[in-house]
C-alpha cells in the first residue's frame, strides 16, 4: 500500500532530525490528494485585494529584452526625435535626403526609443512594411504630421480626405498624435503674405472641428501646430483656434520665435491645451530678417536659423521647466530643420548636443 504524504513526511523527518514537514493545505471535504500532496479539487483564486496587472508584468519583462529601450528618458521625459533633425523634408528642393534606414539606425544609436513620421514617403506608405521597418529597429512612432489648406470651403472634400488617409495610417503604425498645419494654398507662396476675413477663419476652424472627428475616429489626439509660413502664427491666431475649436496644439518654441511671438506667452494662453512639444531653438537676429522679407525662410535655415538646443533664443530652458511644474505628460521631440548638402554631412552631432542639453535640463 502507497504511504500517504503526511506519512512521507515523517518518515523524512525522522531521517534528517533538522528538516522541518512540509506543510499540506488541509484537504476540502470528498477531495483527494495527487502524487504531491495537492487537493485535486483545489483551485487558485486570483486576490481581489491584490489582482494581477498582466499588461504591467508583460511590460516589466519586455523592458529586460535586449534592445528594448524604455520610453521615458532619465528624468522621466518621454524624448522622440524628428526626421527633420536629419534634414527629411517634402519640401521641393529642400536639399539631399538621407534614407530612413540611416536615421532609424542613428536613432537608435542615441537610446531613444521613440521618433515622428517624417513627411509622406520617408516611411513605407504600406503600414504594415513601416510597421516592419520600425520594428526592426526597435522604435515606435508616436506622432505624424499632415499638411492641409483648411481655409477654402470649396476644397474641404479633398483636403479631408487627405488627412483621414493620413490618420488611417498613423493609427495603423500605432502613433498617439496627428499633427496639424493649416498651410497657403500650394503654390501660392509663404502664408505669412495671407491675411484672412472673418469668412476664411470660419472656415479654417470650422474643418478643424471636422478634423478632430476624423482624429477620433482613428482614436487620435489632434494638435495643431503654430509655425511660420502657416495661417496660424502668433498668439493673436492661437487665441482665435483656442476659442473657436476643442483642438489641442503643438507647442514649438523655435517657431514661435521666428514669428515673433513670446514662446512663454503662448505656454501661458495655451496652459492645458498642448498635446505634443517640438523642442526647436532658434537664432532671433536671422528669425527677424526672415520675417521682414531680407532672407528667404529656405536660405536660412542652410545658414542656421535653427540650432542646437540651448544654443538660441528660444529660452527652451524655461519652456521645458514650465511644462515639467504643469505636469505636462506628453512627448517632447527633438525637432531642429536643418538642410543637407550630401550624404556625406554628419547631422548626429547637432542632434546628440540638443539631446545632452536636454538631458542636463532635466538632471539639474
Amino acid at each position: 500500500m502507497r504511504p500517504s504524504p503526511d506519512q512521507l513526511d515523517r518518515r523524512d523527518a525522522a531521517q534528517s532530525p533538522g528538516r522541518k514537514p512540509l506543510s499540506h493545505p488541509p484537504a476540502s471535504r470528498g477531495a483527494t490528494r495527487d502524487r504531491f500532496g495537492l487537493c485535486s479539487s483545489t483551485k487558485v483564486q486570483p486576490s481581489i485585494e491584490h489582482p494581477v496587472n498582466l499588461w504591467a508584468v508583460l511590460g516589466r519583462a519586455l523592458q529586460r529584452v535586449p534592445g528594448r529601450r524604455p520610453s521615458r528618458d532619465r528624468g522621466g521625459l518621454r524624448i522622440a526625435l524628428s526626421p527633420a533633425s536629419w534634414g527629411v523634408s517634402d519640401v521641393p528642393d529642400w536639399g539631399h535626403q538621407l534614407e530612413a534606414e540611416r536615421v532609424l539606425s542613428e536613432v537608435w544609436s542615441l537610446g531613444i526609443a521613440a521618433i515622428e513620421a517624417g513627411p509622406p514617403g520617408f516611411l513605407p506608405d504600406r503600414s504594415d512594411q513601416a510597421k516592419l521597418l520600425i520594428r526592426r529597429h526597435w522604435l515606435r512612432v508616436v506622432s505624424g504630421q499632415a499638411h492641409a489648406v483648411l481655409h477654402h470651403h470649396d476644397i474641404r472634400a479633398s483636403e479631408l480626405a487627405h488627412i483621414d488617409g493620413q490618420a488611417s495610417w498613423l493609427a495603423a503604425v500605432g502613433a498617439e498624435t496627428l499633427v496639424l498645419s493649416a498651410i497657403a494654398p500650394r503654390g501660392a507662396g509663404a502664408a505669412h503674405g495671407i491675411v484672412l476675413d472673418s469668412a476664411g477663419w470660419a472656415h479654417l476652424l470650422h474643418l478643424i472641428g471636422s478634423v478632430e472627428h476624423v482624429c477620433a475616429r482613428h482614436r487620435l489626439r489632434l494638435a495643431v501646430l503654430p509655425r511660420f509660413g502657416t495661417m496660424i502664427q502668433g498668439p493673436s491666431d492661437i487665441e482665435r483656434l483656442l476659442v473657436g475649436t476643442e483642438a489641442g496644439i503643438c507647442f514649438d518654441p523655435g517657431h514661435l520665435v521666428t514669428v515673433g511671438a513670446d514662446p512663454m506667452e503662448v505656454l501661458e494662453l495655451a496652459a492645458g491645451r498642448i498635446q505634443h512639444v517640438r523642442l526647436n531653438d532658434v537664432d532671433a537676429k536671422l528669425a527677424r530678417q526672415v520675417r521682414e522679407n531680407r532672407v528667404d525662410y529656405a536660405q536660412a535655415v542652410s545658414e542656421g536659423l535653427f540650432k542646437a538646443l540651448g544654443s538660441g533664443d528660444a529660452r527652451v530652458d524655461d519652456v521645458v521647466e514650465t511644462l515639467r511644474r504643469s505636469r505636462y505628460r506628453g512627448w517632447y521631440s527633438i525637432d531642429q530643420d536643418i538642410r543637407l548638402g550630401s550624404n556625406d554631412e554628419k547631422p548626429l552631432t547637432g542632434i546628440k548636443r540638443s539631446l545632452d542639453y536636454v538631458r542636463r535640463l532635466v538632471a539639474a
